[in-house]
């Protein structure tokens, strides 16, 4: 099995083992295994953090002191992070040397006497929240590389999102087990409520609870304290025992603090009568369930969140694939069917539609943080300057556009095209947030940490907090069904993190909102090249090509385009036939476009092979995702195309290839 299907097969596992697990320290376990099977450890700790407070929580810490892991007691419950933990949490994975000086760093020596000589640590996070640290660590030096380092943090990030839901369930169950184990002693404040909905006797901790004094409850009604979602439900119930077709009232709603903020609290009432039957008032038991439905809330979410990272990762590299064979067919019968043919406008539709669900797919894999990312040390002004008149033309006459670019500003690395996909998907929300025209500022400016921000204001119509708490859920929306995908912020703040920074978005109802993106400052110098695709046509060879592609359409599209551009094509289904191929080919290979992720042999191991006998040999890998290029690290100086492509931009991809040094 190759290093490629041994990841991709660990990975599967640990996702279908976490889906069972039921606390911290199972999933713990699980992912330390995995961990152990990649990579390997002698020692290794996995800790949960805390962001409201701050604290770390050690979860599981095991070492192979005399022979095979074992369990150490963790050396601290909740406390403050380590040096070394604090600087993972606040700068990301740390790939270090031996710890003779680990004391120092607050690192907690494993063995008896043995310092650790290679130590990765790297954060476990879900979404914009570093929720856990897990670290592995060898007694034998130079055991971890940069590669190892990708691998552990991208085995980190993939249970991410099984470790939050994880964790919320298990405080949940511990919630409720406190709850059931303290019912009888419970603190549960009892009320007198008027038939017409008015108090009439309040508990001094009911007042307490709702930031109010007993005057100014007693002189409003239930219906003014609850959530306007929820007055139907309780008048409709009120109703109900006073007609006497209920005995009791069971309801858990929403009600508003005096400060402004929401509570859930549960209540049940029955009807007080007199000595005739006649009803008198409502007798009302109280209690304040806010912190069980706030985690209830908080696993919906991270199931959700969860289930649609998994989602996008799982279709990509299928649906890719035929989005490739799509297009490029669609491409080709364009270029051989007249405009007055009838067919060509049928053609144009499916090229259009293909090219939608291409887009999808990347918004898909943006929100999940799975999407190709090919980084440049690049200027963020001279980007926003280049796209100035495609973003006057987004956002149409009514609304203003005003830069304002920090002269100094310092490098960024990240990709081009993802970056112009941020500026776009943010104009455009600044465009509908403003229907009655307005004006839309973008600014670049230094800021310390360091890094460069990228501010996107506009004076629209705003947003409130309930908004805001979901602007970048994956098809969260706003606008009415049919106008929007609900993806195009999550693709935004996909792409930011992937790209090593955070957003941040600040609104309120009718005051405009703001979006600031902080991105990584970069120590190397600005690249030269500028963004974007040369114009002309497509260009040709006659070089000697070997395409390597499992799935037929294609493979079939692939040396169609590239046979009709001039160049010798050789073809194979998979690895192990393109070594055959090569080998009696009699002539030298000039190019190898390789899909990366093949049954048996992967795209990198043949690769490795054909160089050993064609030194000259220039490779250009084809991916459906980040996952697989990952996984699969290729190179330097390798090439990648994205799927899906056209024809146009895979002929430009090889004739750079080749062009490569």
């Amino acid at each position: 099995m190759t290093s490629l299907e041994r990841t991709r097969a660990a990975f599967f596992e640990v996702s279908r083992r976490l889906s069972a697990a039921r606390t911290p320290a199972e999933s713990a376990r699980i992912i330390v295994g995995v961990a152990q099977e990649l990579l390997g450890w002698d020692c290794c700790t996995f800790d949960l953090y805390f962001p409201d407070t701050g604290l770390v929580q050690a979860v599981l810490s095991m070492d192979s002191i005399d022979g095979p892991p074992v369990d150490v007691p963790p050396a601290y419950n909740a406390t403050a992070p380590s040096p070394a933990v604090a600087r993972v949490i606040r700068e990301g994975g740390q790939l270090l040397p031996g710890s003779g000086a680990g004391a120092a760093e607050g690192l907690v020596p494993f063995g008896s006497s043995r310092h650790s000589l290679s130590r990765i640590f790297v954060p476990v996070r879900h979404g914009d929240r570093v929720t856990g640290v897990l670290g592995i660590q060898s007694y034998t030096a130079d055991a971890y590389d940069e590669d190892d380092l990708a691998t552990l943090q991208e085995l980190a990030d993939h249970c991410g999102g099984a470790i939050e839901r994880i964790r919320v369930e298990h405080a949940l169950r511990e919630s409720e087990a406190q709850l059931a184990r303290t019912e009888a002693f419970a603190l549960v404040m009892t009320a007198h409520l008027g038939l017409d909905g008015r108090w009439l006797k309040v508990p001094p901790t009911l007042c307490r609870l709702l930031d109010l004094d007993e005057a100014q409850l007693l002189s409003t009604s239930i219906e003014r304290l609850l959530h306007p979602d929820d007055v139907e439900a309780e008048r409709a119930g009120r109703e109900r025992l006073l007609r006497g077709d209920s005995r009791t009232l069971d309801l858990e709603a929403r009600w508003q603090r005096g400060g402004g903020t929401t509570l859930w609290i549960y209540h049940n009432a029955s009807v007080v009568e007199d000595a005739w039957g006649a009803p008198l008032y409502l007798l009302l038991y109280l209690r304040d369930v806010t912190e069980r439905k706030t985690l209830e809330d908080q696993l919906r979410q991270a199931q959700k969140m969860e289930a649609v990272g998994q989602l996008a990762g799982g279709i990509a590299h299928d649906f890719n694939n035929l989005l490739t064979a799509i297009l490029g067919s669609a491409e080709l019968l364009l270029a051989d069917t007249p405009e007055h043919d009838p067919r060509h406008q049928d053609l144009q539709a499916i090229s259009r539609s293909a090219h939608r669900a291409a887009a999808l797919v990347r918004q898909l894999l943006a929100f999940s943080r799975k999407q190709i990312m090919q980084p440049r040390v690049l200027d963020l002004n001279s980007i926003v300057g280049d796209m100035q008149p495609m973003l006057r033309r987004l956002l149409g006459e009514g609304v203003a556009l005003r830069l304002d670019l920090d002269p100094t500003l310092g490098p960024v690395s990240a990709d081009a095209g993802q970056l112009q996909q941020v500026l776009l998907n943010l104009t455009a929300n600044a465009r509908d947030a403003m229907p009655g025209g307005g004006t839309l500022t973008i600014s670049t400016v230094n800021v310390n940490g360091p890094h460069v921000a990228l501010i996107v204001r506009d004076t629209g119509v705003g947003m409130d907090d309930t908004v805001l708490a979901r602007l970048f859920e994956p098809f969260f929306t706003t606008k009415e069904l049919g106008r929007g995908t609900g993806l195009g912020l999550a693709s935004v703040y996909g792409i930011v993190r992937q790209s090593g920074g955070h957003i941040q978005a600040s609104s309120r109802p009718g005051e405009g909102s703001t979006f600031t993106v902080y991105l990584p400052r970069a120590e190397a110098p600005r690249a030269a090249e500028t963004v974007g695709v040369a114009a002309g046509a497509a260009p040709g060879g006659t070089e000697t090509l070997l395409v390597v592609e499992d799935e037929d359409a294609v493979r079939h599209l692939l040396c169609r385009v590239l046979r009709a551009r001039g160049y010798q094509v050789l073809e194979a289904r998979h690895a192990e036939a393109a070594l055959e191929v090569a080998g009696s080919a009699g002539r030298p290979i000039d190019l190898l476009v390789s899909d990366i992720s093949m049954p048996g042999l992967g795209g990198r191991e043949l690769a490795d092979r054909l160089a050993a006998s064609n030194p000259g040999l220039r490779v250009l890998f084809i991916s459906g995702y980040a996952g697989e290029a990952a996984a699969d690290a290729f190179p330097r100086g390798c090439g990648l195309l994205e799927k899906p492509f056209t024809a146009d931009q895979l002929a430009r991809r090889v004739r750079d290839a080749l062009a490569a040094d």
